[in-house]
């Protein structure tokens, strides 16, 4: 019994062997005639569409006589000579004068004949447009170029015979140009992708029987949400841009570009050739009957663009698509065979050496590129290896790696060593304690029991470490250090880890000595909360503030929280301190409320951490501090990062919803900076989104940074939800937000954070920015 493939090879091969029987003369008619009657079928269509005689909305015969001569060769253009008469005498029936037809058809026949010879014998593209370089070459010449020339021509031929006025030369070259270019554009490259499927038709070209390129099939359900999802989107567009009410100065047709770019970044060219056709047939038959001929120029050429835009993007798309999947294709099985290790799947010697010369040489240029090798020796592993036997020796290293692998970064390179030896590299450090953190999570994954075949099994570990600000220029070198300081652990004690480098290890004792120091903190009084106004960029208004944390610390001075809060975390003292800021600054703006009379009333952001906002505790929490501050729940504002809540999708739902209840809004912080799901996201009960300040603060900077904000801030008025730009340092900045309509802000151009008495003397001013 075949496959389905197998099944579609065959009828390929029968239909490449029936052809191959036919006689040329016969095929070359029977091709001729089927194009005719499609040429006219399509005439027909197009005049459907026609605003003044012989000018359409756009003109996709024209893509036929391309995808003949493309498809079947030059020897065919010959028939794009009879087209001009079925358009005359059997689909319009006009009186046209017939010296003026036939230079018309000439000019026709020229033209697009002339450009496909150059596509296939001099460019050399492949037809079924496979390739970027096919895509561009054919939209410059097919598209654009050919149809300039046949219609500037057309036009000449039109004046002379006093068909048209000459003073509308101009106007009717522009729309005969625009005609036929969006009618080339959106349907010769979706038929030429679509007789990819049928090869058979290629077989002139062929001297054996091709094999298909892939099977005709109907969406599977998981992509029918997706391709709905997409329909709604471009019918949106096309409504919205098309279909919306015009002021003298509005325009909308931009809302168009939205979907289709989406469909050609998301799906590559093919998806791409679908689109555009399916926007250049929805937009028509929304506007024909009530746009008018006074804006058809402005229609045309907006079709042209979004259409040669969509083919383009799809191509570069897919040419990325192909590159990487060769690419990887290509390496995948020779790297993985040359590189790992055949037990665990790990990097193995060779590949880890390698990876770690590689940080050496980079952390030569940038001193400020730090990176650690952690070297992992299991205690005690020979007598288990010995006692239980080799298989569950090897079931046993097969589970230490996945604990490995769970306490680290997937960036980060694990390798199998030696027999229960296992080497670690750590990039793009911040701090020692990073490495630190990493031997702390180790040291605590393996001291769990593991269950191998119903045998109970604990194991140690002894690490040693070695940094890469000791200074070294040798990769080898590194390693030493690290074994050194591995068997350093082991004399002492084993089942822990060791520095290499002293002066690390005074920096580990001093960031223990910070632990202490904020245990002792909250008790103290210590912290201080300052407070960064928000304003709203349509009144220009304070409309609440910001608390931010600060720890006046008796000996270092005034700390902010990126030189701590990554200590606190790692104590598990976070919840405790979120606890402290969240109670002050509740109080604080309950004072301000009672003490300034604003409408509406002040609101006061609180950034709540991952470990705080997992507690099972929170709500009570909140709820009660909400209670004992006197403070309207409407008027606290919660910042979660997005990471937060998509890390802990499942519970977070049901904390966002408790908390929604009690009448709280919901931010999500540093919003373009994690990854969100949107599927997911839309079903979170969130109020509001901060745009993060790495993309505001640069928005004059970089293109993607200003493109990036203005996608957040669709996203969330599409999602109905409030959209925050934090970050905003200067005029432009602000001019910028305030055109794509965001509705609040917040950044130094309007205020430092303040201490709690300058925060209420800002509100007595009153500022408006």
């Amino acid at each position: 019994m075949s496959t389905p493939n197998e099944g579609d090879s065959h009828i390929s091969r029968t239909l490449f062997r029936w052809q191959r029987r036919i006689p040329p003369k016969l095929r070359y008619v029977a091709i001729v005639a089927i194009y005719l009657i499609l040429w006219a079928i399509l005439d027909k269509v197009s005049l459907a569409f026609e605003t003044t005689p012989e000018i359409q909305i756009w003109y996709p015969p024209s893509a036929l006589d391309f995808v003949l001569v493309l498809v079947f060769g030059v020897r065919y253009a010959p028939a794009l000579l009879l087209n001009t008469f079925v358009h005359q005498y059997v689909v319009t029936h006009r009186d046209l004068d017939l010296i003026a037809l036939l230079i018309f058809d000439l000019v026709t026949t020229i033209g697009y004949a002339g450009a496909s010879a150059l596509l296939l014998l001099k460019l050399q593209i492949n037809p079924r447009l496979r390739q970027l370089r096919d895509v561009v070459c054919f939209n410059l010449v097919a598209v654009l170029i050919a149809p300039l020339f046949v219609a500037w021509l057309q036009v000449l031929n039109f004046a002379s015979s006093g068909i048209i006025p000459w003073s509308k030369l101009v106007m009717y070259t522009l729309h005969y140009w625009a005609g036929d270019a969006t009618g080339i554009a959106m349907l010769a490259p979706f038929l030429l992708i679509s007789l990819r499927k049928l090869p058979w038709v290629w077989s002139h070209k062929e001297q054996q029987p091709p094999a298909t390129e892939g099977k005709l099939r109907l969406p599977t359900w998981r992509e029918v949400p997706e391709l709905l999802g997409e329909g709604v989107a471009l019918a949106a567009g096309i409504l919205t841009g098309y279909g919306a009410p015009r002021g003298t100065n509005l325009d909308y047709t931009y809302f168009a570009f939205l979907p289709v770019i989406w469909s050609a970044l998301r799906h590559g060219f093919e998806r791409a050739a679908t689109t555009v056709l399916l926007m250049n047939v929805g937009v028509a038959l929304l506007v024909i009957a009530k746009f008018g001929s006074s804006n058809l120029l402005v229609l045309q050429f907006g079709l042209m663009a979004i259409s040669l835009m969509g083919l383009l993007v799809g191509a570069i798309a897919t040419d990325q698509m192909h590159t990487e999947k060769a690419l990887r294709d290509s390496n995948k099985q020779l790297t993985h065979n040359a590189f790992h290790d055949g037990l665990t799947g790990l990097a193995n010697r060779s590949l880890f050496m390698e990876h770690l010369e590689r940080a050496v040489e980079y952390g030569k240029r940038d001193r400020d590129f730090q990176f650690a090798v952690l070297f992992v020796d299991l205690d005690r592993f020979k007598l288990i290896n010995d006692s239980l036997g080799h298989l569950l020796g090897d079931k046993l290293l097969i589970a230490i790696v996945g604990r490995l692998q769970a306490c680290v970064r997937p960036t980060d390179i694990i390798a199998r060593f030696g027999g229960d030896e296992f080497t670690i590299l750590l990039e793009n450090l911040s701090d020692v304690s990073d490495t630190i953190r990493v031997a702390d999570r180790i040291q605590t994954e393996l001291s769990l029991p593991f269950n191998l075949s119903g045998q109970e099994v604990f194991i140690t570990a002894s690490i040693g470490i070695a940094l890469s600000a000791t200074g070294y220029n040798q990769a080898e070198d590194l390693m030493r250090d690290a074994d050194i300081a591995m068997y350093r652990a082991k004399l002492a004690g084993k089942a822990r880890y060791e520095i290499f480098n002293p002066s690390m290890h005074d920096r580990a004792v001093l960031r223990l000595q910070l632990e202490t120091d904020l245990r002792l903190a909250i008790e103290r009084q210590e912290f201080l909360i300052h407070y960064q106004p928000m304003v709203s960029l349509s009144s220009g208004k304070i409309i609440g503030f910001e608390s931010l944390l600060r720890w006046q610390h008796p000996e270092r001075g005034l700390l902010f929280p990126g030189e701590f809060i990554s200590v606190a975390e790692e104590a598990g003292l976070m919840s405790l301190i979120d606890e402290w800021v969240m109670r002050q600054a509740c109080h604080q703006i309950q004072q301000w409320q009672e003490q300034i009379k604003r409408f509406p009333p002040l609101s006061i952001s609180v950034n709540v951490c991952n470990k705080h906002f997992t507690q099972p505790n929170l709500v009570p929490q909140i709820s009660k501090i909400l209670q004992q501050t006197s403070l309207d729940a409407c008027c606290l504002k919660l910042e979660i990062t997005e990471n937060v809540i998509m890390e802990n999708h499942r519970s977070a739902t049901a904390t966002l919803s408790q908390l929604k209840a009690l009448g709280i809004r919901l931010v999500i912080d540093d919003f373009g900076t994690g990854y969100s799901s949107l599927s997911r996201l839309h079903r979170f009960p969130i109020d509001e989104l901060k745009i993060d300040r790495s993309f505001v603060s640069n928005i004059n900077a970089n293109e993607k940074n200003l493109e990036i904000t203005e996608i957040i801030v669709m996203l969330g008025k599409k999602l109905g939800l409030d959209v925050t730009a934090e970050g905003i340092e200067t005029k432009e900045q602000l001019a910028q937000l305030k055109q794509m309509k965001c509705a609040y802000g917040q950044g130094r151009f309007f205020s430092q954070p303040l201490s709690g008495e300058a925060a209420k003397a800002l509100i007595v001013a009153n500022p408006q920015w």
